[in-house]
């Protein structure tokens, strides 16, 4: 299988790096699925604290998801830079919740998925947003558009 890993997408990792926020996920899913699993891409706008931890991945009994892993600061850059065979399969939605769940530009990672991978399955991490009362409306409406796009989408804690 195929992942795409968003971990963390935005300006997230300026506050949660990959290291402290989603390293949970990125050591259990390889363990769990070993060699069947090839992560293609971690998304992190700091690249050199992304390629630190990658490289530690490199080194260690979950290397062989990460061997051809790249690391890109941006999801428009992956999507600009991917070849045909780095076309997830599924992505995994990392980044912290106030950096998603919304159509606002920036925090519209789901909406960009669906865009640019129409029918690749979607992993979030829970919670799914957060913010302000006024703004929980725009995570239904991303659940609606993920819905009726026939997406299969999970939300759980990797």
């Amino acid at each position: 299988m195929k992942v795409h890993g968003t971990i963390p997408c935005a300006l997230s990792s300026k506050y949660f790096p990959i290291d402290e926020y989603c390293s949970v996920s990125l050591t259990r899913h390889p363990r769990k699925l070993g060699p069947r699993l090839k992560i293609v891409a971690l998304i992190d706008p700091a690249v050199e604290r992304a390629t630190a931890i990658l490289q530690k991945k490199r080194d260690s009994l979950v290397k062989s998801a990460y061997q051809d892993t790249r690391v890109f600061k941006t999801f428009d850059d992956f999507v600009k830079n991917m070849t045909p065979k780095d076309r997830p399969r599924a992505i995994i939605v990392g980044s912290p919740p106030m950096f998603r769940g919304s159509t606002q530009p920036g925090r519209d990672i789901e909406t960009q998925i669906l865009k640019h991978f129409p029918g690749v399955a979607i992993f979030v991490e829970k919670p799914i947003a957060t913010g302000l009362e006024s703004e929980i409306e725009e995570a239904f409406k991303i659940a609606r558009l993920i819905s009726n796009s026939g997406t299969t989408c999970s939300v759980g804690y990797a």
